[in-house]
């Protein structure tokens, strides 16, 4: 067994890895090269693939950040490990130790001081370790090094069961009565979204606006996204893409007087009257579930560890 960079020519072998050590996070070969292969971040020195005679038996993908997220706080000295998958068979045999050293060596080459696990947008795949079904792959990485710093829930609903309830109607009317509307997306509204998110939501909920934004203007329903305004200004706002709700934000000054609800209810009844079936995301924490999402149907349905380890010292 041997370890190398990653080649084009391994990319059926290393999306058959992926395909049968994560069964719970299925990566098709067209989600691996749009997240990986067409990240502007991505070196192929990052991705070191263990390699068994002619065949493929592991994977893991390094990423130190060169481009900034727009508007978003510099994270230089970190770096990011966005997959780390061994085949079945070829486990217990030290290939997960062999890819996480390639992959720890070369973020240390780079000046990275600390590894993440796996908190990188725009690429991450799930926000860490699932703690069920990847309870081995947790185990090992604890066992080097690696330390819990959150663990953030994915969450679902069954949009055939959603109504926007009698007391968000009224929140909305009194809301309207003191100035602040909620309506589907309209250009008109943009500079303003920008200014909003630029202040309070800097990076990669950016993008997720830009890219629906420009998904209405090709001709998808503009109830993809709510935008909710006091005036000329933009105080928060709500997004889906296809049956992946949020993301989701209002203004911290805004918070507390039912905004947040309202463009929730709005959005997953836009979703519901698409036909679509049901509403997911992967990343939220208990108290927010609590705040917000479990009164409208959403459940837990996974939990991760993210994980921090320092690579200095």
């Amino acid at each position: 067994m041997g370890i190398e960079a990653f080649r084009g020519e391994l990319l059926d072998g290393v999306v058959g890895v992926l395909r049968d050590a994560l069964p719970c996070d299925p990566i098709s070969r067209s989600t691996f090269v749009r997240k990986v292969l067409l990240d502007p971040n991505f070196d192929p020195e990052g991705a070191p693939v263990a390699v068994e005679g002619s065949a493929v038996v592991g994977l893991a993908v390094a990423i130190v950040r060169r481009h900034p997220l727009e508007d978003a706080p510099p994270d230089t000295g970190s770096g990011y490990i966005t997959l780390l998958a061994v085949a079945p068979g070829a486990r217990r045999h030290g290939v997960g130790t062999a890819l996480l050293t390639a992959a720890e060596g070369y973020l240390r080459e780079r000046g990275c001081e600390r590894t993440l696990i796996s908190p990188y947008a725009p690429g991450y795949f799930t926000p860490g370790v699932d703690m069920k079904a990847c309870e081995d792959g947790l185990r090992f990485l604890l066992a080097r090094g690696y330390t819990t710093t959150s663990e953030p829930i994915a969450m679902e609903c069954d949009l055939a069961a959603v109504r926007v309830p009698e007391w968000v109607i009224e929140r909305e009317r009194e809301l309207s009565a003191s100035g602040i509307r909620i309506e589907p997306y309209a250009a008109e509204r943009l500079p303003a979204l920008w200014a909003f998110a630029r202040t309070h939501f800097p990076g990669d909920w950016q993008r997720f606006a830009r890219a629906a934004a420009d998904r209405i203007e090709q001709g998808e329903p503009a109830t993809r996204l709510w935008i909710a305004s006091e005036g000329d200004a933009v105080v928060g706002y709500s997004h889906h893409e296809v049956e992946r709700f949020g993301p989701i934000g209002v203004a911290p000054d805004r918070r507390s007087r039912g905004i947040g609800q309202v463009l929730m209810y709005r959005t997953l009844e836009a979703m519901r009257l698409q036909g679509l079936h049901c509403a997911w995301f992967l990343w939220s924490d208990e108290r927010t579930a609590e705040r917000l999402y479990r009164g409208a149907g959403f459940r837990t349905t996974r939990r991760f560890a993210v994980l921090r380890k320092e690579l200095t010292g």
